[in-house]
């Protein structure tokens, strides 16, 4: 049998070692033994080079052969049932083999099982510590009331637990930059308390590797990495060691270790909402081992305060809640009047600044600027709600870093980096408070910008960790969810209010053009009169002297230029008696209030054939009428209706085809308005010269002509007309074109 190792030799430097495969090192630590075997056969695929240095066997004696044959009973049956228990992804116990007593860690890994095995050491009597240990998660409860507070007395408890030198809890910002929120040390260690240390020192993939395995352990950072074998017929290159206790480190890793001075380390991952939220650090200034029990107790612990972590938060900020909820109530139950200067007296309390602890608030609402506190120029203010609304979410947006946002706003950006917006509505009026900048200094673990240096040896992890202080002057102090909740409260609040002056102020103006249309329509009605009585005198004497002069034998002495000119004064007399006449029964159907009358449609259109009889035959047209409905209206007012309709289809026939107008009901199940199943639809189409579509509504506006007066006579009113009695009728009319094809008029009538 041939075999090989699976040591990844690829190389790994500083400037890649963001890509750096530490999942799959092919290498372990020192201070255990692993062994591979394929979930199916259980046949060992794979097994540590020091398996010798702990058992009386050799890697080339175990690879290849099935579990069963290396190991009793008892324990293959451990092994049996971690296989078939799906209720936790490992499985830990102790077992002697060889009469050694061994921690063992089981856990799957793709189609292999991993087993690794380490030699227990009780380092000291732990039975009363880990008893004393648990009970003190009860008293964290009640003798701490903040994160801070919380994680300070874990880390003191932790460090004596594991007697680890130095005991740090690292909290995450939204970049993985790390912050030591809490420390226990021993008294000669310098303090790392409050210091910073950058994002690059936990690469991403590492911080994968943080929330899949939530407990790390290298017990000498000077170990000698033992390679993992193989043979041949297993095809494994490779084996994923994610959840591995014993997976060899990262040499860039180990590198920076040593710079710190750094012997052993244990690490916790600290997880919340699915993210790496902080680590709990243990470093020891020489070898540390520590047992399986110490490892599941300090696990506990920090589960402890990832459980907590959303209560605490919510108990520091309690008070600052309190207070935000009490200037919002103080601002949403002033009495105000519905009127704009409602908006002069909020903006004249200092709650409106209190509730979300800003400096200043502003308001744009049309074109008006409202402030209170100190806040941009108005300019400035209308500037910038141009703008945000392009950054917002639904019209909501907020930060304390505006110039980690945009670099546009930076005439406002570098003064008021904390911006909380809320849209009104449109583009620009808008609801903003704002927060100054706040310098701020951090104290890094060494300069964030050398975490790479370079020597005579080439690239490096820094080497310095003394502290180095930055300063931070491009944002404000963060905006708390609870202050973030109060101006919400408060938006709302102030968007109902501005709407209630709007309907208001809409309603007071609904009043005066109220009045005013009264004061029209009187004004209207006398112009009727004048336009449908007192016109009609001098304009029926007109008509009568043009009509004696032509008719006249003198006529034909007069120049034949007076001659025209007394015959389109004629015409135009004709025409305007029509206008006169249509507006006067426009005005009429528009003020008339007739009660509705059953119907029968077909019994009104063969009156109004009879009617029409002379027309059609000059016009050589065709009526077709089919079965048509009964329907509620008032007669006189539907023969008009009809009548204007037909006389319109006669006016604009086409000149190369006899006119044909048929009148019928339809029923199209398509139709949305006779789904409803209340309406009776009546269709007049005609083979006329038609219309374009853009005109379907333009036809039925007074006055309105989409033909040359000149080609054709009218006075405009004829659809106009139609549309008010169909009004009458609680009805609906519309028009469909076709440009040399005709014209289809859709009348919806109310059932009986």
């Amino acid at each position: 049998m041939i075999f090989k190792d699976i040591v990844n030799r690829d190389i790994v430097n500083l400037q890649n070692c963001e890509d750096e495969p530490i999942h799959i090192p092919g290498l372990i630590q020192s201070h255990g033994f692993l062994l591979a075997i394929n979930a199916t056969t259980e046949i060992v695929t794979v097994c540590s080079e020091n398996i010798n240095e702990y058992l009386n066997i050799s890697y080339e004696q175990v690879l290849g052969k099935k579990i069963g044959l290396l190991f009793n009973n008892p324990f293959l049956e451990e092994v049996r049932h971690f296989k078939t228990d799906a209720t936790s992804p490992t499985k830990v116990f102790n077992f002697s083999i060889e009469e050694k007593l061994f921690s063992i860690s089981i856990h799957a890994s793709k189609t292999e099982i991993i087993i690794e095995a380490e030699l227990t050491e009780n380092q000291f009597n732990e039975g009363n510590k880990l008893y004393n240990s648990s009970k003190q998660l009860l008293s964290y409860i009640e003798d701490s009331f903040t994160l801070k507070e919380l994680a300070n007395a874990v880390a003191i408890t932790i460090k004596k637990i594991t007697n680890y030198d130095r005991v740090m809890i690292y909290r995450f910002d939204a970049e993985y930059n790390g912050e030591v929120i809490a420390e226990s040390k021993e008294e000669h260690l310098e303090s790392f308390l409050g210091l910073h240390y950058p994002h690059t020192d936990i690469p991403a993939q590492a911080r994968e590797l943080y929330i899949k395995n939530h407990l790390r352990i290298i017990g000498d950072v000077n170990y000698k990495p033992i390679p993992l074998y193989t043979f041949n017929e297993s095809n494994l290159d490779t084996l994923d060691m994610s959840l591995s206790v014993l997976r060899s480190v990262s040499p860039i890793h180990i590198q920076y270790l040593h710079n710190m001075g750094v012997g052993a380390t244990l690490t916790i991952s600290l997880l919340h909402k699915g993210k790496l939220w902080g680590l709990i650090t243990c470093h020891h200034y020489s070898a540390k081992y520590l047992s399986q029990e110490i490892r599941n107790t300090v696990k506990l612990h920090g589960h402890f305060i990832t459980s907590q972590i959303d209560v605490r938060l919510l108990n520091e900020e309690y008070e600052i809640a309190r207070k935000t909820s009490l200037a919002v109530e103080s601002l949403v139950s002033k009495k105000l009047t519905l009127d704009r200067s409602s908006m002069e007296d909020l903006f004249k309390d200092s709650a409106i600044i209190s509730l979300c602890n800003s400096i200043g608030v502003s308001a744009l609402i049309e074109d008006k600027v409202y402030t209170f506190g100190a806040t941009p120029a108005k300019e400035d203010i209308k500037r910038i709600s141009n703008s945000l609304l392009h950054y917002s979410e639904n019209g909501t947006f907020w930060t304390h870093s505006l110039a980690r946002t945009t670099s546009n706003l930076s005439f406002i950006a570098n003064e008021f980096p904390g911006i909380i917006y809320y849209s009104l509505g449109n583009d620009q009026d808008c609801l903003i408070w704002y927060r100054k900048q706040t310098i701020t200094d951090i104290n890094w673990a060494g300069d964030p910008k050398k975490s790479i240096e370079k020597d005579k040896n080439g690239l490096s992890p820094r080497k310095s960790f003394e502290k180095f202080t930055e300063s931070v002057k491009d944002s404000s102090r963060p905006w708390l969810k609870s202050e973030i909740t109060a101006s919400l409260n408060f938006f709302n609040f102030f968007q109902i209010h501005l709407r209630s002056i709007l309907l208001n102020e809409e309603k007071e103006n609904q009043k005066i053009l109220s009045e005013i249309l009264k004061e029209t329509n009187a004004e209207l009605e006398n112009i009727n009169w004048i336009s449908t009585h007192d016109l009609q005198e001098p304009l029926r004497k007109i008509r009568m002297m043009a009509s004696m002069l032509v008719g006249s034998d003198e006529v034909e002495t007069l120049p034949e230029d007076v001659q025209v000119k007394i015959v389109k004064m004629q015409n135009s007399a004709e025409r305007m008696q029509v206008l006169i006449n249509d507006i006067l029964k426009y005005t009429k159907t528009n003020n008339q209030s007739t009660s509705l009358e059953k119907v029968d449609l077909n019994l009104l259109f063969n009156e109004l054939q009879e009617e029409l009889k002379d027309n059609l035959q000059d016009n050589k047209a065709t009526l077709e009428i089919k079965s048509l409905p009964h329907i509620q209206g008032t007669r006189f007012l539907l023969k008009q209706l009809f009548s204007n309709i037909i006389y319109n289809s006669l006016k604009f026939k086409s000149p190369l085809r006899n006119p044909i107008i048929t009148i019928e009901e339809t029923v199209d199940y398509e139709d949305v308005i006779l789904k409803s199943g209340n309406y009776y639809k009546i269709e007049i189409t005609d083979n006329g010269i038609g219309f374009d579509k853009e005109y379907n509504e333009k036809v039925f506006k007074i006055f309105s002509r989409l033909n040359n007066k000149n080609d054709y006579s009218g006075s405009g009113i004829g659809l106009a007309l139609c549309k008010k009695i169909m009004t009458k009728h609680n009805g609906f009319i519309s028009a469909e074109g076709k440009p040399n094809s005709g014209v289809t008029i859709k009348m919806y009538f109310p059932k009986l």
